[in-house]
């Protein structure tokens, strides 16, 4: 009877092949638990009691393109920057017109639960293995705050890390990179990555595709392309000084809308230029060639330079650069994410947050961020000594005392140039993105590197940067 009975209670176990494939090796029991619970508080307290504002945009973009209707506003009106408004590349309303069969609240609803999904999805192609890392993503305020508009960050993330674990491929990396750059303008600079690591097929294919989606859209779109560079000029001269961007920072100290944006540029393409050139000169210097650690490190240059030359940058576009953080620190480690999740809520809290939920989310971060905060402290004072570790006081003040200065200096110019001073969030944010490529260059270039790799030739691995030993 025993005997016969094994291969019914066999048959009734998940196999194993198919359990690592939904849940990551190495997880707790409790893990999946975990999550289910993070994204029930998350969904209960921030994101039902408001309404979605871009995914309702989205929808009425794709009823219109459904019945052959202009999805756009009026150019020239004050509606291209209301908020309510289509300002995105034709082709982006058509995914839409399949959502908007549906009832607005369950379109709505389907759409953040599958953002939740591309967040966790982004965690893993970015190579996270720890659970803690994708809680510590989906707890960010920038992340609540893209899931209770309804916004495109959420997919754009785990396109980002996904164009990392392919970027090998040429036709994936560069098709995938078209998609990103033609979903969201800003992101340009990624078939530029491509070209700088050597990646020349698959910028090629980037470029290729980029100008195929652009001429099918300027072919079907009611609004040509001079037209709709119009619209969004209007639209980051309206949006850019409210945002967290340079060029808003730049324009609230002064700067007109153009020399704001060129200087932002400015800024971008050197930091870009600069990871590269250190990678070039590191692989030289230690006799080797181009390595995953230096591909990892201009990729978090390009995305920090994406956000840098930006003209307009909400709280929510902050998740992608969970995608390099996630690359840099290997999938296991988690202080800096822990660092980025709990500054996130210094920055910005989400929408319509009662005293309450701001109790639960501090309790729910302090649980998620302080052993790898607390595991960071360890490494820092392991590696330099606590004697050593006191020493850094001194380069610190150096760090933030001009930086002190510099915000000072622009609170003084934005209150004569339109008598306030909102500048802080822009500033810290240009802070941070300028911060995220040194920080990663101490993170490649200051340990032991991984094995060299010719930029022509294939490099498989899914994070790029070798393991490391957990915090927790």
């Amino acid at each position: 009877m025993t005997t016969e009975q094994a291969p019914a209670a066999s048959s009734r176990r998940i196999p194993p092949v198919l359990a690592r494939r939904v849940v990551p090796a190495g997880w707790p029991a409790f893990a999946p638990v975990a999550l289910a619970g993070l994204v029930a508080v998350i969904w209960v307290a921030y994101v039902h009691p408001l309404v979605h504002f871009d995914i309702d945009v989205f929808l009425r973009a794709g009823t219109a393109v459904a019945a052959g209707r202009d999805p756009y506003p009026r150019p020239g009106t004050a509606d291209v920057y209301s908020g309510f408004a289509f300002v995105y590349p034709y082709l982006v309303a058509f995914p839409f017109a399949l959502l908007a069969w549906l009832p607005r609240g369950g379109a709505a609803a389907l759409f953040i639960g599958l953002s939740v999904l591309a967040v966790l999805a982004g965690c893993r192609l970015a190579g996270a293995r720890r659970f803690r890392l994708y809680a510590l993503v989906l707890a960010a305020s920038c992340t609540i705050i893209g899931l209770q508009m309804g916004t495109l960050n959420a997919a754009l993330f785990a396109g980002l890390a996904a164009l990392w674990r392919l970027r090998d491929r040429p036709v994936a990396a560069g098709g995938l990179a078209a998609l990103l750059v033609y979903s969201k303008l800003f992101l340009v600079p990624l078939p530029l990555w491509l070209l700088l690591t050597g990646r020349w097929r698959a910028a090629a294919v980037a470029a290729c595709a980029l100008g195929a989606l652009f001429g099918v859209g300027e072919l079907a779109s009611p609004v040509d392309i001079a037209a709709y560079s119009d619209m969004l000029g209007v639209l980051a001269r309206a949006e850019a000084p409210a945002g967290l961007g340079l060029t808003g920072l730049l324009m609230n100290v002064g700067l007109g809308l153009t020399p704001a944006t060129w200087v932002a540029r400015a800024v971008a393409a050197a930091l870009l230029a600069s990871c590269w050139a250190v990678g070039r000169c590191a692989a030289r210097a230690q006799a080797r060639a181009w390595g995953a650690g230096d591909d990892g490190l201009l990729f978090a240059a390009t995305v920090a330079a994406a956000l840098l030359a930006s003209p307009i940058v909400w709280s929510h576009y902050l998740l992608l650069l969970a995608a390099p953080l996630l690359v840099l620190e290997g999938g296991e480690r988690a202080g800096a994410l822990a660092t980025a999740t709990v500054v996130s809520w210094l920055l910005v809290t989400p929408h319509l947050s009662t005293p309450p939920d701001l109790v639960v989310s501090a309790l729910v971060l302090a649980a998620l961020a302080a052993r790898p905060l607390a595991g960071a402290a360890r490494r820092a004072a392991g590696e330099r000594g606590i004697g050593r570790l006191a020493t850094l006081a001194v380069p610190a003040a150096a760090i933030a005392v001009p930086a002190l200065a510099g915000l000072e200096l622009c609170w003084a110019l934005a209150r004569a140039h339109h008598g306030g001073d909102a500048v802080t969030g822009a500033y810290l944010v240009t802070l941070g993105l300028l911060a995220l490529p040194a920080w990663g260059a101490r993170q490649v270039h200051g340990r032991p590197t991984s094995p060299s790799r010719d930029p022509r030739t294939p490099y498989l691995a899914v994070s790029g940067v070798e393991p490391q030993v957990d915090d927790e």
